[in-house]
């Protein structure tokens, strides 16, 4: 296995390349022929990258975590460079839609198309898909705004059905400061009409447990 980090771009064109076949696979109405024949490339991939495989621990910053924070991070304007490996904006992790994130003024506004791969209702995005937009939203706009940490408590809201297929608007903004306590608000909109509302409480300084935890 490498030690070098894995190169940006390609991992991200992999990544992309593996995102597209996730979303055939999950669509796919293929003959058994078919499935096979596509099963056994796949296992031929698996197989190719499987001397690759870091051991972990991971994190979403890296491929891997050494388990100590170092000086603190200046807060970002590029989520996907910030978060490579993010579950939700991530360009290196298959898994994400991807979200897109920008930072103006004191807000976070965000785009993203749910595939089919995340439908929870009939031709609508599932819910707990929503609460971990959310999540990574209102967590994005505290790192923005310098004051990280982890989740305390989410709330969310779901005031109508969000498609899927259709690109969806999102917004996070922070409502309070109390102490460690960071009080976060966010919107998801499809076509200007709110589809959900969420509230968290994050943390200051809790990610630094992670750190005595791995010590």
């Amino acid at each position: 296995m490498p030690d070098q980090p894995p190169d940006r771009d390609a991992a991200a064109r992999l990544t992309a390349a593996t995102r597209r076949v996730i979303d055939r696979v999950r669509r796919s109405a293929a003959e058994t022929e078919t499935m096979d024949e596509a099963a056994a490339a796949l296992e031929r991939i698996a197989t190719l990258l499987e001397p690759t495989t870091h051991p972990g621990p991971f994190a979403q910053r890296m491929l891997a975590w050494d388990g100590v924070f170092g000086p603190k991070i200046e807060a970002p304007t590029d989520f996907r460079d910030f978060f490579p490996y993010s579950p939700l904006v991530g360009p290196a992790n298959p898994l994400a839609p991807p979200m897109d994130f920008e930072v103006r003024g004191d807000r976070v506004f965000g785009r993203v198309t749910f595939g089919a791969a995340y439908v929870g209702p009939p031709q609508n995005v599932h819910g707990g898909i929503i609460a971990a937009a959310f999540d990574e939203l209102l967590g994005s706009t505290n790192v923005a705004s310098g004051v990280g940490g982890m989740t305390g408590t989410l709330n969310v809201r779901y005031e109508k059905p969000t498609p899927i297929l259709e690109e969806i608007m999102l917004e996070g903004w922070i409502d309070r400061i109390e102490g460690r306590k960071v009080f976060t608000h966010g919107e998801m909109r499809h076509g200007g009409v709110v589809t959900a509302r969420a509230e968290g409480i994050f943390i200051q300084g809790s990610m630094e447990s992670l750190s005595d935890e791995a010590a």
